[in-house]
């Protein structure tokens, strides 16, 4: 199936069906709520988990304790396996990240869980920022056209988790352009920003959000130079530059163009690309509760989380920490989870066969 068809059933509630809600709100008093992240501390959804933390117990009703236990391992699966055994009672909440989504569809058979039988609170978009060190690849950050072309030329080095974790969007796209790093596994985000300062990787991606807090003033030291951005999917199938950084950096479609005569990407792969862009930055981070969770909480936790977002204090966290996209709640958010999860039988053949052919399998 299409990405447009895909998008489009997803637009008419191809997500989980939610019966009519109920009209009392669920009691957490006296009860400890936890919310598992299924990474390391630090990390972008460690942080992301914590950011709800105190507001949670401000706003749920009864003003339960929260807290956060990070359950890192294999890319989140370890974590999100132990959160697909929880009871929907209203007292865990998963924190979803990227390669949650990627590790679902290409885990393997260490997976044991199913976002899509999850029920989906919100979803918040983050873009992807991809750059490089100009002393090591000839890029200027001037024209994205010479940049590819340098870039196809130069002896590249890119970290990763591991093979199918979040930066498979990126090795996607780098290979779509025509170029295709030396894969460094092993490495967290934090430990990738740090590797490329000192000069042992050379090109390398953010989080939008991340990149204009910690990343841009490398730029202006010339220390990195900002090359494209993932872009961002809309409803319709189409891509978009990155509405937070369309002004510094072309999308990778831009790129495609400017060293293929204008021509736009098609085919499998584009196909798959856009996949990923969804999973990458539509469903970037997410908060979830388990499966059988009643109608009765989940309503309550949707209007918790709505009232959260009121909240003048929590509005200027999430700006700084997400950057200026659209969240989406409910409904919206568990559609936009499916389309991040669904991947045609002959793509995601193709997809398995591409990690084979470029990393010798998942595993």
């Amino acid at each position: 199936m299409s990405v447009r068809k895909l998008m489009a059933a997803a637009a008419l509630g191809g997500g989980v069906a939610l019966a009519p809600m109920a009209a009392s709100a669920a009691d957490f008093s006296g009860k400890t709520v936890t919310i598992i992240v299924p990474f390391k501390e630090g990390g972008g959804a460690s942080r992301y988990g914590r950011t709800w933390q105190p507001f949670l117990q401000q706003y749920l009703p009864g003003n339960p304790k929260v807290v956060v236990l990070n359950k890192p391992g294999g890319s989140s699966i370890l974590g999100a396996n132990y959160f697909q055994k929880q009871k929907g009672d209203g007292l865990t909440l998963l924190t979803c990240s990227t390669s949650t989504m990627t590790s679902f569809l290409f885990g393997g058979k260490k997976v044991k869980y199913d976002p899509n039988s999850w029920r989906i609170v919100v979803a918040n978009p983050l873009g992807t920022a991809i750059y490089a060190r100009g002393d090591q690849t000839g890029v200027t950050g001037k024209d994205v056209g010479k940049d590819v072309q340098a870039l196809r030329k130069a002896n590249l080095v890119f970290g990763a988790k591991n093979k199918t974790s979040a930066e498979l969007r990126a090795f996607l796209a780098f290979d779509l352009l025509g170029y295709f790093p030396k894969p460094v596994f092993g490495l967290s985000t934090g430990k990738q920003r740090k590797a490329i300062l000192r000069g042992e990787l050379n090109i390398n991606y953010d989080s939008a959000a991340k990149y204009n807090k910690s990343v841009t003033k490398w730029v202006k030291k010339g220390d990195v130079t900002l090359i494209m951005n993932l872009g961002v999917l809309q409803p319709d199938g189409t891509v978009i530059k990155d509405p937070f950084l369309g002004d510094k950096s072309p999308g990778v479609l831009e790129a495609y163009k400017a060293v293929n005569g204008g021509k736009s990407p098609s085919g499998t792969h584009w196909e798959v690309m856009k996949n990923f862009i969804a999973m990458g930055v539509s469903a970037s981070k997410s908060m979830a509760l388990p499966k059988g969770t009643s109608d009765d909480v989940y309503a309550t936790y949707l209007d918790t989380f709505k009232k959260i977002y009121k909240d003048p204090k929590f509005q200027k966290i999430i700006a700084k920490d997400m950057g200026k996209y659209q969240e989406s709640f409910g409904k919206d958010a568990q559609n936009v989870i499916k389309f991040a999860t669904t991947m045609s039988p002959a793509n995601k053949k193709w997809m398995n066969a591409w990690i084979e052919k470029k990393f010798g399998g998942a595993s």
